[in-house]
């Protein structure tokens, strides 16, 4: 996608946008062509490092024994459970679906991976927030700011790829990054590049969408 294409779209969203009470999230759609979808090997989740981070704090749950739960307390993270809580979680269904709809991301050791997938994965996994394990060793707290900077895309049955790349009062120049470099890493991941992307439009949260180059669909 062409630099100018994005940053004229990015220009057009954020002069049409309203002004909200509440900071709106800068989303992009990728329309794709030419995919089998009814392949599962066509089908993928990715994680994207942004090269700005959002400046809207991500929302991280932290799944572990007592001492992860001590270190991520220590890095500011405030939501933690440990096995109890996620096998308690797991038997309330309303508070379960409230839980996966508040975080961004889970985070789980792995020896508490089973666990959070038994009793939350039902809920987790249909909003696309499939716990990701921490690595043995990890400084939680650098691994807190990677994922906030990090985007991610999901392509399943629906030839389209949804992403919160940037938030609108982020400098334009930072959203016009972003968009780019999840570009680049989406079109890596399919197997024809550039020339399986359909479409791209950019959005505000409650905005209308704007074509990336224009024309029609």
């Amino acid at each position: 996608m062409d630099h100018q294409n994005i940053k004229k779209a990015v220009e057009e969203v954020l002069a049409n946008s309203k002004e909200r009470k509440f900071v709106e999230s800068i989303d992009i759609a990728v329309g794709l062509k030419d995919i089998n979808l009814k392949d599962p090997s066509k089908r993928f989740r990715a994680e994207v490092v942004l090269p700005h981070p959002l400046t809207k704090p991500v929302k991280i749950a932290v799944v572990g024994d007592e001492a992860m739960i001590s270190k991520a307390k220590e890095a500011g993270i405030p939501i933690v459970l440990n096995q109890d809580d996620v096998e308690k979680l797991g038997k309330d269904p309303k508070e379960a679906r409230n839980f996966a709809k508040s975080i961004d991301y889970v985070l789980a050791i792995p020896p508490l991976m089973g666990v959070v997938g038994k009793n939350l994965g039902r809920y987790l996994g249909p909003v696309g927030k499939t716990p990701s394990v921490i690595p043995p060793n990890a400084d939680i707290k650098s691994l807190a700011e990677r994922y906030q900077r990090t985007c991610k895309l999901r392509l399943r049955q629906n030839p389209v790829v949804h992403a919160r790349v940037a938030l609108r009062d982020m400098p334009i120049d930072d959203i016009v990054d972003n968009v780019e470099l999840v570009m680049r890493e989406l079109e890596n991941k399919l197997e024809q590049g550039e020339k399986n992307v359909k479409n791209l439009f950019v959005k505000t949260t409650m905005g209308k969408p704007v074509k990336v180059g224009g024309g029609s669909q």
